[in-house]
């Protein structure tokens, strides 16, 4: 990379913020007292993970917004001395009945999301195994701003586990062929996207907060931004992204960390 390439990654790392959804419960995991962006792997959390893969490649403004039990995320915060970066806090007032479109402008009328830089926005409970993967991102999103015009970057994978077994069957129900946990070739949601400020009034214009229930960002937004065709796909390798969503999820990625431990 020539320098003025360098000079200019380094420009646009420092001119981007990290969002990091971190409300959720870890109800599904059989764990109600503790938030899940708390659930440890080996000696930290996914909240550790997620900070500290941002924080390795550069990245220096952070943002958490949060709900369920949000103190203890804030005295944990306060422990590891916000990791050594900018953290804003945005929390959110009803936890449990907001979704991430409230969460997020929750944030921006309070003025804890910046709205004139761009974002990434993830969640601790998404685990990325390629730890290069914010610059990455980064860098083929700006490749679509300036060859596209997009606004967003999302990022997905080519096929997931599907995590039951599937049949074909005859027309009289006798099964002819069963695969167990067979792998998807559908490209899938991550939940992680990069954003630029253009999105933020969208969010502003279509998000009512006086909605009675949660609002969600990607069942409201990104089709928005989809239907202009502002969004753009990145793609990772599949089996690089470990959803955090029941406890086999969990177990998985307890055990891909023992294995690199033990590396």
């Amino acid at each position: 990379m020539q320098a003025s390439q360098l000079n200019s990654l380094l420009k646009n790392i420092s001119s981007t913020q990290v969002v990091i959804v971190a409300g959720g419960k870890a109800k599904r995991l059989g764990v109600s007292d503790v938030p899940k962006a708390l659930l440890k792997v080996g000696n930290k959390t996914l909240l550790d993970l997620c900070v500290e893969m941002y924080k390795e490649c550069g990245y220096r403004d952070f943002v958490l917004l949060l709900g369920h039990l949000h103190e203890r995320v804030e005295e944990h915060l306060e422990k590891v001395g916000n990791y050594g970066v900018n953290v804003k806090i945005s929390v959110d007032p009803e936890p449990g009945n907001v979704g991430k479109g409230k969460a997020l402008k929750y944030a921006l009328v309070r003025g804890a999301i910046d709205r004139s830089k761009r974002a990434i926005i993830t969640y601790p409970d998404d685990v990325f195994l390629d730890r290069m993967l914010p610059i990455k991102l980064l860098i083929e999103h700006m490749h679509a701003v300036e060859s596209y015009g997009v606004w967003a970057s999302l990022v997905f994978v080519p096929g997931i586990e599907y995590p039951y077994g599937i049949a074909q069957t005859s027309y009289n129900g006798v099964i002819e062929k069963f695969e167990e946990k067979p792998f998807i070739e559908h490209v899938t949601y991550t939940g992680t996207c990069m954003v630029e400020p253009e999105v933020f009034d969208i969010i502003d214009e279509i998000v009512d907060l006086n909605y009675p229930g949660a609002v969600d960002f990607e069942g409201l937004v990104i089709p928005k931004l989809a239907k202009e065709k502002k969004l753009y796909c990145v793609r990772i390798p599949p089996y690089t992204w470990i959803p955090v969503n029941t406890l086999k999820d969990y177990e998985r990625v307890l055990e891909k960390f023992r294995n690199e431990v033990r590396r």
